[in-house]
């Protein structure tokens, strides 16, 4: 007799149930436990995609690493200086460079004098993670801009860099001028004209290449172009709108060119000839500056200070760490900087008692002061000289701050 073997539903459901609490079928349930697992890695992947991966628009200023310009790195001073004595046609007679680190942080009663900076992540080639966002935002000391009120479209890592290099040999070269000009020591330079600025009365009559020969004031007085100083130094006591004629050498003739000045940039006193100059300067000492990896122009001011020192006897600071930043010109001009804030909060962290801060950036100071360090204006070579002078001498008190 035949048998029919059906199985109802029931019957399944029961037997699957009863393998599972044997321990058997459970591979009926892997699909589903694995799918999770999947779901969760690419979650999580995602997660770490976005936050150390993905690129955001921002760029952030942190305190940089400051420099002790009077310092030594493995038995190489920062500024090396050798060369002839103008004054007296003998060797340039220097000081010996400290024996302090130009890196280590200052310590108490080691005098030094130390250029700051600042650190940016974030720019061309190096774009901010979001992880490091947040790390920013969490950190008083950082300051966070849009991407795009920093670097134009299209600009590149290697744009950069040659700039941030270009900046940071005019800035020497222009401060050793300087603080050679301070010591009394005569400098006597080429002075080019590299073409006209937009918009200027120059334009359309000099031309590159014009070699600046002198300058003539409405007054009629006729001012020898001979030196670095002289287009610079002159040009801040002309009012904006003033008749002016140069006297230039193109192509082996001398030429008289006339046309107006124009208004000087904010803060500025004067007015400008409305001109690109590039200046080459007869030095009578060769001076480097062994720093690598460092670009920019605001550390002028403190190679100009540690120029002066080194070159005249004893130690300007008195004992005492002192930081700076400001940009320096030909003719001893301190001029303002950006970042400085992440500049006092990486000087206070390296030691620094005393910070030299350029009198136009003092707006950004005001509020912002780590405790216990005390900032002091200035706006000239002259004045920064004089407020080291005063601090070593223990009247830095009476100096000019930024209120």
């Amino acid at each position: 007799m035949g048998h029919n073997c059906t199985v109802s539903e029931t019957d399944q459901t029961l037997t699957l149930d009863e393998k599972l609490s044997n321990g058997e079928g459970r591979s009926e349930r892997i699909p589903l436990v694995s799918w999770r697992l999947v779901t969760a890695l690419v979650a999580l992947l995602a997660m770490v995609a976005i936050l150390f991966w993905v690129p955001v628009p921002f760029v952030v200023s942190s305190p940089g690493p400051t420099f002790n310009v009077l310092g030594t790195e493995d038995g190489v001073p920062m500024l090396d200086i050798e060369g002839t004595d103008p004054t007296t046609g003998e060797a340039v007679r220097v000081d010996e460079p400290q024996s302090a680190s130009v890196t280590a942080p200052a310590q108490p009663g080691q005098g030094q004098l130390r250029m700051v900076t600042v650190s940016e992540s974030g720019g061309p080639g190096h774009r901010l993670s979001f992880a490091e966002l947040i790390g920013a935002y969490f950190d008083p000391h950082s300051k966070i801009v849009d991407y795009d009120s920093v670097y134009p479209e299209g600009t590149t890592n290697d744009q950069v860099s040659e700039a941030q290099l270009a900046m940071m040999r005019n800035s020497q070269l222009t401060s050793q001028v300087a603080a050679l000009d301070y010591l009394g020591w005569q400098i006597p330079a080429t002075v080019t004209i590299q073409g006209a600025t937009e918009g200027s009365n120059a334009d359309g009559i000099v031309q590159e290449g014009d070699v600046l020969r002198a300058i003539t004031t409405p007054d009629g007085t006729r001012h020898e172009v001979a030196d670095a100083t002289t287009p610079f130094t002159l040009m801040r006591t002309v009012p904006a709108g003033s008749h002016m004629t140069i006297t230039v050498e193109r192509d082996g003739a001398t030429l008289d060119l006339s046309f107006d000045s124009i208004a000087a940039g904010e803060n500025e006193p004067g007015s400008k000839l409305g001109v690109y100059l590039t200046v080459e300067p007869d030095m009578p000492v060769t001076i480097t500056v062994n720093l690598k990896d460092v670009g920019g122009p605001s550390a002028g001011m403190m190679f100009s200070l540690g120029i002066i020192d080194r070159l005249t006897p004893g130690d300007m600071t008195g004992g005492t760490p002192i930081a700076g930043t400001g940009t320096m010109s030909f003719d001893g001009q301190v001029g303002a900087i950006g970042g400085i804030q992440q500049k006092m909060w990486g000087a206070k962290k390296d030691g620094a008692e005393w910070f030299l801060a350029p009198r136009d950036n003092c707006s950004e100071v005001v509020g912002h002061v780590p405790e216990g360090l005390r900032v002091v204006s200035v706006s000239t070579l002259a004045e920064a000289t004089t407020a080291v002078s005063s601090i070593a001498e223990g009247s830095g008190d009476t100096l000019p701050t930024c209120q």
